[in-house]
This record gives structure tokens, sequence and C-alpha cells, in this order.
């Protein structure tokens, strides 16, 4: 017997202003009719499958505003108004704003919506807008208020909804009666959502867990300096320690769990997995039994080698007196449903999720009863499976129902019947990507938005020492600032590692968060400033030296590329964490005469890179575009285009064979054929598109920057 936890994690950032009600992002309504409704209420279908949710209460409280209507949402507003009355400003948001999904999926499946991207323009500049307007007729902006919020609308809330199906069947010329009846309809789902849950959770069909309220790095919270426990080389902003910040964070949550739910809860997921051994005492004071975190964590709290049925098991972690459960997820497993499963067919995907489970439980040793963890994001995900992900879920839940072998459980009651019987006496801090915390501490731009809060946070404790006459509720809101802003999400997006549409939108929100507190004084500039900027990325090598590579498609010799530059593709990502994708890295370098870059391919099936194609992108000094196909399938002469930008438009500029395609990509340019001149700063990326779409992006925010080589280079660098 194999006994199977889904633990699915649902959080957004705090989108909402304390101050005023109002959201400046939509995603809280939009995951919410999406991931958040389609995943409860599938499960009405599967009476015998049991399943964890871990809701954020953060989440909760945002949800809950929407519920009642109270959500005061510029996308929601902008959605409602008639359309013959859109201002200027309104129309130029909604052809800005309303195409935010996965196009692929959510876009080019339904003409009428399609057609209204193709109109706008795939990539179009902000000040470009205006000249844009005057395509777009009334109906047109009816039809992209409608496509959004349908689009948006998942599976289960189409079935329940007849005037859904019929609004998708009609596809154009909406009526704002039609709108109005789809807002109206998002509406009510929205309204049943959290009750959906609380249903399933009392008839004991589901576990729902807690994280930290505001969802921090509770190590950080704790203590700066553990970071460098698994990053000793860490640049730390300073030093921060308020493991008060971190019991405030817990026991907020856990009262707010039981405001909502009618009980405490028994578990917890930690924000992105991340845990120390001195957090310990402070969940078992909340009642927190047990937690969970990534694989990577408990094999560096294992000593030695561990074999891998080492993580089918639960464990106690211990901390001085205090001590509560533990289990970790299955990466692999989890990453499968994340970001490969929606790339496949649906019942392949589920025959070969079963098959990995089943060679686990046959390879187990005999006296134990196998625990499988698949924990990962309840929402992100569905946005790239082509229907949401629904026949591969129900594919997987029919059959999960029918099995013997394998059962699904709740994790508190597996615990309550199969006792951890190893203990980890050194649990590992870190979290559940790379198991540290370089993604949230350490770059300048992670470090300058804590300092920023470790400032502000100080401004508050002395005007309350200052006043311990000061009015408590307006202190309480003080202080709920500082809890916001010390979330998770924000780091997340600050730094190379990850970027989105949003990151100014995001530093605006973070910094606006700790301006709140300052209510009656000077907001002071360093709150003023956003944090985030078009910035170069340091690669991870720079050039050292002129390189002349045989431009075969081979790793022809050690040496070929020694001295080049190099960028890894695992310094890049968005809002989910993967460790795959197309390209392991890329080289780059010079002689005295040409530029040279080297592709390196993460191969894989066939298919897999069908259509795909590399755009090297020169931003500075003027726009150029290098584009050629990903896998050139053996093709005895690949080529590459040259464009460059003229007037809002990519003008082709010739096409060139030197170029090498084979297990790499080699190719070379011309400084002349670029314009470039000796001692010009150069800033570019690597773009992998499909289509008119972006797949990845290296480095996934800013620039990698090179200055043109003039011939003494070589000689100055020997002697330096």
């Amino acid at each position: 017997m194999l006994h199977l936890a889904f633990f699915w994690h649902m959080h957004q950032p705090y989108y909402r202003n304390p101050l005023t009600g109002e959201y400046s992002l939509p995603w809280v309504r939009l995951h919410a009719l999406k991931g958040y409704y389609d995943m409860i209420s599938l499960l009405e279908d599967f009476p015998a499958i049991r399943q964890n949710f871990n809701l954020v209460p953060s989440l909760i409280r945002q949800l809950d505003d929407y519920a009642r209507a109270e959500a005061q949402d510029v996308f929601l507003e902008t959605s409602r108004r008639p359309a013959e009355d859109l201002s200027p400003e309104e129309k130029k948001f909604i052809l800005a704003n309303f195409f935010m999904c996965y196009w692929q999926t959510m876009i080019k499946p339904y003409p009428g919506y399609w057609e209204l991207l193709r109109k706008r323009g795939l990539k179009v500049p902000g000040y470009r807008l205006d000249e844009i307007l005057p395509k777009f007729s009334p109906q047109d902006f009816r039809d992209l208020q409608v496509w959004f919020n349908l689009t948006w609308t998942g599976y289960r809330i189409r079935r329940e909804k007849e005037i859904l199906r019929e609004l998708i069947q009609k596809g154009r010329g909406f009526t704002e009666e039609e709108k109005a009846s789809l807002l109206h309809t998002q509406q009510e789902a929205i309204r049943k959502l959290i009750p959906l849950y609380q249903s399933l959770l009392s008839r004991g069909q589901v576990e729902i867990t807690v994280s930290p309220f505001y969802h921090p790095i509770l190590p950080l919270l704790m203590d700066w300096s553990f970071a460098a426990r698994a990053m000793p080389r860490v640049a730390l902003p300073g030093s921060f320690s308020h493991p008060e910040d971190a019991e405030a964070q817990i026991q907020k949550a856990v009262a707010f769990y039981e405001q909502t739910f009618g009980a405490r809860p028994s578990g917890m997921w930690p924000s992105e997995g991340s845990v120390c051994p001195e957090m310990i005492p402070l969940l078992r004071r909340a009642g927190i039994r047990w937690m969970a975190s990534d694989e990577g964590v408990l094999f560096k709290s294992l000593p030695g080698e561990a074999a891998r049925s080492a993580l089918y098991r639960p464990y106690r972690a211990r901390f001085k007196e205090s001590e509560v459960l533990m289990v970790f997820r299955d990466r692999n497993l989890s990453d499968l449903i994340g970001f490969t499963y929606s790339k496949n067919d649906p019942q392949a995907s589920v025959h070969d999720l079963l098959t990995h489970l089943k060679n686990t439980a046959y390879s187990q040793p005999r006296d134990r009863e196998a625990f499988v963890l698949i924990a990962l994001d309840g929402e992100n995900p569905w946005e790239y499976y082509p229907d949401g992900g629904h026949a591969f879920l129900n594919g997987l839940y029919e059959t999960l129902s029918r099995e013997t072998i394998l059962k699904t459980v709740k994790v508190g009651e597996f615990l309550e019947t199969h006792p951890p019987r190893d203990t980890l006496k050194a649990l590992h801090t870190g979290s559940w990507i790379d198991q540290n915390f370089r993604i949230w501490i350490g770059q300048p731009e992670d470090n300058l938005a804590w300092n920023c809060l470790k400032r502000t946070r100080g401004f508050l404790e002395k005007a309350a020492s200052g006043n311990p006459a000061s009015n408590p509720e307006k202190n309480d809101l003080a202080w709920e600032e500082i809890y916001i802003a010390e979330g998770s999400d924000w780091f997340w997006w600050f730094g190379d590692d990850f970027s989105s549409d949003q990151d100014e939108e995001f530093d605006r929100l973070f910094r606006m968060h700790l301006s709140n507190l300052l209510l009656g004084t000077e907001v002071p500039d360093y709150l003023k400033t956003p944090i985030s900027t078009a910035h170069e990325v340091k690669p991870t090598l720079e050039p050292l030296g002129f390189i002349s590579p045989s431009l075969d498609g081979q790793v022809t010799h050690f040496y070929e590329w020694r001295e080049a530059g190099f960028f890894s593709a695992k310094t890049t990502g968005g809002s989910m964490y993967r460790g795959e994708g197309f390209l392991s890295g890329f080289y780059y370098g010079f002689d005295a005469e040409r530029l040279y870059f080297r592709i390196d391919p993460l191969w894989g099936k066939k298919d897999h890179f069908q259509g795909l194609r590399v755009h090297i992108h020169f931003s500075q000094p003027r726009e150029w575009q290098v584009v050629f196909p990903l896998d050139f399938y053996g093709e005895e002469m690949p080529s590459f285009e040259l464009y460059l930008q003229e007037g809002g438009r990519w003008v082709p500029k010739g096409r060139s064979t030197r170029m090498g395609a084979g297990k790499i990509l080699e190719l070379s340019i011309p400084f002349g054929e670029l314009r470039l001149q000796p001692q010009q700063r150069i800033h570019f990326f690597v773009q992998v598109q499909k289509g008119e779409f972006e797949v990845e992006r290296y480095p996934r925010s800013g620039y990698l920057s090179l200055s043109i080589p003039d011939r003494d280079f070589e000689s100055v660098h020997w002697q330096i």
C-alpha cells in the first residue's frame, strides 16, 4: 500500500491597500475563478479522493473582500464600465492589460479574442497605444472586457453556467447585458468559494492547512544570519533578528484560520518550504503538529548519503524541548504536474504518474508502508493546460478512486495512524529552492528592500516607545503594514532570479505598505525611489580574452570557449520555479573583428523543439535581432537572419551562413554588420520564441553588457 498525499498551496501577494481598500492587480479574483474554484469543486465528483489544501490567511482575507463585493479592483471596475463610456485612458488600460494570460491556451483557442490581440499587436510599447486606439470600436472594447473575464473562468463554473458556454460559442459581438451576466456569475462563484472549502473540510474529504499570515520567510525574520548557514559567502544587508515578528505571523495565522474554519489547524506549509530548527518551538506554541518542506531539505538534514527510499516516510524534527512532525515532497512528481504534463496527452500523463507511484510502492522495504507527498502551487500550473487541467485531474481522480495499491490521504490523518519512527537530529536551514534563501536575500535589490523594511520598522518601534499613549488602533494598523512588507513575494521579484510584467507594480506595492505606516510624517526618499531598475545582470562567467571557435556545432576542444563569457539558464525564472527548460545556457565572446555566440540546448524529444526560434536581441546602442531556429535537424547549411529596428518595425538586413549547428549552435557576427565601434558598450539578452510567443528569456529581466574590444584588448588584459 502506498499512501498518497496531494498538497495544493494556494497563495497570492497582498494586493490590497489597507488604507483605501484598492486592489491594483486582479490575480486574487482571477485565480479564484479558475484554480481555486476548479480544484475544490472537482472533488465533489470524487467523494473517495482525499486532498490537502494550504490556504494562506492573507489570501483568504482578500477572497473575503471579493466575496462581500468590497474589493475596489480597477480591473473589475473597468470591466463593468459600458464600452461607450470608456475614457481614452481606460481604453489604453484595457489594451495594455486585458491580454494578461497565457496566450497559447487562453487566447489563441478563441478566434474572437485572438483577432483582437492581433489587431492590437503582439508587442506594443505603451507610447504607441494612442496610435492604436482609433482601430478599436466600442464593440471591440466590449468584446475585450468580456473575453478577459471569460477566459479566466474555469471549467467547473463553465460546466455549471450555460450562459458562459453560450458566450464562448458566440465569440464576438457581446452585449452589455451579456457582460453584466458574466460578471454576476463570477461574483456568485467567488461568494461560494470559501463555503465550499468549509463544506468539504467538515465532511472530512480535505485537510486545510495554513502558512504564516502574510507568507514571510520565517528563518529570515528570526535572523538574517541564518541565510549564511547554507550560503557561507552570502552578502547580507546587515543584521536583523526579530523572532517576535515570526511568532506574530504564526499566531495571527492560526487565530484567523480558527475564525474562518471553526477549529485550529494541525499542519503548516512554511512559506516557500523555508525551515530552520529555531522555528519549531514557535510552531508548537501555536498548536501546529506537522509541517512540510522539500526533499532537498530532508536529504541535507540526514547524515551521509541517504537512499531515495528515505523520502517516503514521515519524520520527527526536534529543537531543544520542542518537536513537530515533518513530511517532504517528491520534487520530481510535483514538477511533472507543475511543468511537464501540461504539454502531454492527459491520459498518457495519468498513466505516467501512476506508473511512477506504483514503482515507488513496489521498491519500498516490506516493513514500511510508503508515503508520497506531491506538493505544488494549486493555481499557477493550470493556465498552461489546454483545458485548465480538467482532463488530467478528472482522469487521475477517476483512476485513483478504483486503485487498491494507491490510497489518497490527508496528511494529519496519516500521521495519526502512522507516527514517525525516525527523528531528524539536525534540521537543515533552507527553502524548497536550492535548499537556501538566495532568492530572497543577498542580491543588491533584495538587500536594499530588506534595509527599507528594517529602517521603517525601526521608525515604528521608536515612535511607539516614545509615545505610549498613541492611538492603539492606528498602532495596530502600522504593525500590520510591517507584517505585509515581510511577505516573501516582494523579495521573490526583486533581483535577477525572477521577473514578471508587473515588476514595477510589485516594487510600488512594497514601498506603499511601508509608506502607509508613516502617515502624518514626510515619507523618506528611500521609500519614494524604486528598488527595481532596468539593470545590468552579472553573467555566470565574464569574458576573459579573445576566442576563435570553429563554427561546426560541436565542442571541438576544451579551450575553444574557455575565454568566453557564460550565462547559466538556472539563474532565470518566473512565478513558479522549475529546474528544466530549453537551454542550459549560452556562451558569448569576441575577437578583434567579430562577436561569437554559442547556444547550448537541453536536447529532449524532437517535437519538444519544433517551431522554436532563438532571438539574440541587442538593445543598445541600436536595436538588432539575430534570429535562427533552435533545432535545424541536420540541415547542411544552417543560417541566421539579421533584423534592425527602424521606424517601430523590424527590417530584414540579410541572412548569414556563418554558423554551425549540431550538438550546440555556434555563430559569428562581424562588428561592422552591427555598426559597432571599439569601446562601445552593448546590451543584449537571448529569447526562445514559438511563433509570436516568448517561451523563455535569458536573463529573465534586465540585460547582459559587453564592451566592444579594440586591438589592444588582449595585451591590456594580459598585463592585468
